[in-house]
């Protein structure tokens, strides 16, 4: 059975973003670039019941958990760094600061910094219900 998750949220700035103020629509994403030594670190940059925006923030060694959403789908792009993708029973694969990964609903991910730098992606979720759930990685990509 997968473990519980570990990641450090952080919630105050998703209110800095306001639809109805429009001056507040042009923002600056290293804002939400906010790390932390002991866990992988969430921003919620946007959160709406149609649109949900985060950034992750991974430093050396961190990650962002084995899991899958149900009803949801994703696009990452990475903005910092470079950060391996584990993609259903796809061997890892290295997405780099201007490349994008898009994860479909109930499709098993999991994301990690492999490497001796910060990486940060910007993750936009669909509308729906968002729920993640902890599952197994595959042996080949433990």
């Amino acid at each position: 059975m997968a473990e519980e998750s570990h990641e450090k949220l952080v919630a105050d700035l998703a209110k800095d973003i306001d639809g109805t103020e429009l001056s507040s629509l042009v923002f600056d994403l290293s804002k939400y670039q906010q790390f932390d030594a002991e866990a992988a670190t969430v921003v919620l940059t946007y959160v709406t019941g149609q649109l949900g925006i985060v950034v992750w923030n991974l430093e050396p060694g961190q990650e962002n958990d084995y899991h899958v959403h149900p009803t949801t789908e994703h696009l990452h792009i990475v903005l910092e760094g470079e950060c391996e993708y584990s993609i259903g029973d796809l061997p890892p694969q290295t997405v780099k600061a201007g490349q994008a990964a898009m994860i479909p609903a109930q499709v098993p991910h999991g994301i990690r910094n492999r490497t001796d730098r910060r990486a940060s992606y910007i993750a936009i979720t669909s509308p729906g219900p968002y729920e993640k759930i902890l599952v197994d990685r595959p042996a080949a990509s433990a």
